[in-house]
C-alpha cells in the first residue's frame, strides 16, 4: 500500500523540497513574478501532494482582502432553499467563486425584519463585496451600498442605482411569447404578476404591452393583472376575467411557480389545460417540467448566470475604479403541452 505524503504546513518546507527559495514559493502561490511555467508548476505539485495550503489570512492583511464575498437574498436567505431557482444559481455563483479562490458567505440576516440592521458580516468588515440575488426593494440596496462596500445585484437591477448588475432579456421573452400565442389565433391574452416591487416582472409585463401594442389588440381583451400578493388572490381576479365577455385564452405568469399553481387551480375548476385556455410561464424551473400537462416556459442559462456574475464581482473587488457593468442574460422559450389554439 503506497505511503501517504507527509502533510506540511511551512513554506520553508515546500522550498526545500522544491529547491528554490521562499519568494520563489510565494509567488509562484500568488502568481506574481517572473516565474517560469515549469517552475511555478513543480512548486503548485508539490503543494498539492503534501496537503499545503497558503497562510490565507497573512496574505489577506498584505492584500487587504479576505477573499470572502457575501451572498444576500430577499427578505432572508433561508428563503434560496424554497426557491429552485435561486437555488441553482446560488450553486452555479459558489462553483465559479472557489475556481478563482473565493469563499461565498450566506448571510442569516432577514432584510425585511431588520431593514435598519445591517448584516453582522458587513458591519465586522468580513466580505470584499456582496451580491444581492435577486428582488430586493430599492431603499434596502441604497442602504447596504451605503456602507462603502461593493455591492452586485444578480437576478435583478434598479435604475439610476450605481451598482453592477446582470439580468435577463425578460422584454424581449414576453414579445415573443405573444409572438407565438398570436400565430396560434390567440386575441384574448393576459399578462400575470405580483404586485410587489418586482424589475423583473416589470421589464416581462414591459415585453408583453409592447407586443399587444404591436399587433394591435384590444387593451379590454388584452390587460395586465398586478394587483395581488399571492396566487390564491390572483385567480380570484382571474375568475372574474373569465366570467366576463372578453375572457382570456391564454395566460402569461410572471414565473413557473405562479403558472403551475394557477394551473392547478383552473384544473380544479374544471377547465382542461391547453383545450380550454393556454398557460406561459418563465424560469425553465422544476414547478414547469413537473406539472401535468407541462408548461410552457422561458429558459434561463442560471449556470452561465452565477459564472457572469462570480466574473463582474471578482473584477470589482480586484479592479476596484472600473466603470459599473451590467450584462443582459438572452433567454429561450421552450415550447411544451400547455399551449394550443385557442377553443373555437
Amino acid at each position: 500500500m503506497p505511503k501517504t505524503p507527509k502533510k506540511i504546513n511551512s513554506i520553508k518546507e515546500i522550498a526545500k523540497i522544491a529547491n528554490c527559495s521562499i519568494a520563489t514559493v510565494s509567488n509562484s502561490l500568488n502568481n506574481k513574478g517572473r516565474i517560469s511555467k515549469e517552475v511555478r508548476d513543480n512548486v503548485l505539485s508539490i503543494c498539492k501532494k503534501h496537503g499545503y495550503l497558503p497562510n490565507s489570512a497573512g496574505r489577506n492583511l498584505r492584500r487587504r482582502r479576505n477573499e470572502t464575498v457575501g451572498l444576500m437574498f430577499y427578505p432572508s436567505s433561508a428563503a434560496i432553499f424554497r426557491n429552485v431557482f435561486y437555488a441553482e444559481i446560488m450553486e452555479a455563483l459558489e462553483i465559479e467563486m472557489d475556481a478563482h479562490g473565493y469563499d461565498l458567505l450566506l448571510s442569516g440576516h432577514n432584510s425585511e425584519n431588520n431593514f435598519h440592521e445591517p448584516p453582522r458580516f458587513l458591519l465586522q468588515g468580513k466580505t470584499d463585496a456582496i451580491i444581492m440575488l435577486g428582488r430586493f426593494p430599492r431603499e434596502h440596496i441604497l442602504r447596504i451600498k451605503d456602507f462603502g462596500t461593493p455591492v452586485m445585484q444578480l437576478d435583478g437591477y434598479r435604475q439610476k442605482i450605481e451598482v453592477d448588475y446582470v439580468t435577463t432579456d425578460g422584454f424581449t421573452a414576453n414579445e415573443q411569447i405573444v409572438d407565438h400565442l398570436v400565430r396560434l389565433g390567440h386575441r384574448n391574452i393576459i399578462f400575470m404578476a405580483y404586485a410587489h416591487e418586482d424589475t423583473n416582472a416589470k421589464q416581462r409585463e414591459k415585453g408583453f404591452l409592447s407586443a399587444i401594442q404591436k399587433y394591435k389588440l384590444s387593451k379590454k381583451s388584452c390587460t395586465s393583472l398586478r394587483d395581488f400578493d399571492n396566487t390564491s388572490e390572483g385567480y380570484q381576479s382571474l375568475k372574474r376575467l373569465l366570467n366576463s365577455k372578453c375572457a382570456p385564452t391564454a395566460i402569461i405568469a410572471v414565473n413557473d411557480t405562479l403558472a403551475a399553481e394557477l394551473q392547478q387551480a383552473l384544473q380544479a375548476d374544471g377547465f382542461v389545460i391547453p383545450t380550454d385556455i393556454s398557460i406561459f410561464g418563465f424560469d425553465d424551473n422544476a414547478d414547469s417540467r413537473q406539472a401535468n400537462p407541462q408548461i410552457s416556459t422561458v429558459r434561463i442559462n442560471k449556470q452561465l448566470l452565477g459564472k457572469v456574475g462570480a466574473a463582474m464581482i471578482i473584477k470589482r473587488i480586484e479592479k476596484p475604479n472600473t466603470p459599473h457593468q451590467s450584462f443582459t442574460l438572452p433567454v429561450d422559450l421552450i415550447h411544451r403541452d400547455s399551449v394550443a389554439q385557442p377553443p373555437r
